[in-house]
């Protein structure tokens, strides 16, 4: 298991970083800057090569490993994270189909700056997942990841 973490502040993107598993990288995209009082989307994205997949964040059977993302930050609260609807698969090697993601795959938060924010809003995620292809799963692993998001002027009063 390889955990990558990375931090870039240039706008707020933490770039492709590989992570445990074959095939697959994930990355924490942030706005760029964000006003005193704003609110902005936050996304752990993860991509998966051909052939490769991850459980749902709910399994159909509770024996399977969920894909779970976390998101912390600085300043600020964050919103409960989206996840997008699983697709239901059947696989060689299960009796009923899988929920599962394959392809890019978004949770999406959003992130709410207070009005006194100031200067540089460091968000954290961590993306837990097993990657697994039609014949075999390889051990859970985990993405953490980083980004900055630098905090505008204060927002203008009844906006």
């Amino acid at each position: 298991m390889f955990a990558a973490s990375l931090c870039l502040a240039v706008a707020g993107l933490a770039g492709p970083v590989p992570v445990s598993g074959p095939q697959v990288q994930a990355r924490l995209i942030a706005p760029a800057s964000l006003a005193a009082g704003g609110k902005g989307i936050v996304v752990l994205e993860m991509t998966l090569g051909p052939g490769w997949h991850v459980n749902s964040h709910r399994p159909l059977q509770s024996f399977l490993i969920p894909t779970t993302a976390t998101l912390t930050t600085s300043s600020g609260t964050l919103s409960d994270i989206h996840y997008p609807e699983p697709v239901k698969k059947r696989f060689e090697f299960a009796d009923q189909p899988l929920a599962v993601y394959h392809g890019t795959v978004r949770f999406e938060s959003e992130l709410a700056l207070p009005a006194t924010a100031t200067g540089k809003v460091t968000l954290g995620g961590v993306l837990a997942y097993q990657p697994c292809n039609d014949s075999q799963c390889f051990p859970p692993a985990k993405a953490t990841l980083n980004a900055t998001v630098d905090v505008a002027g204060a927002q203008a009063k009844g906006k």
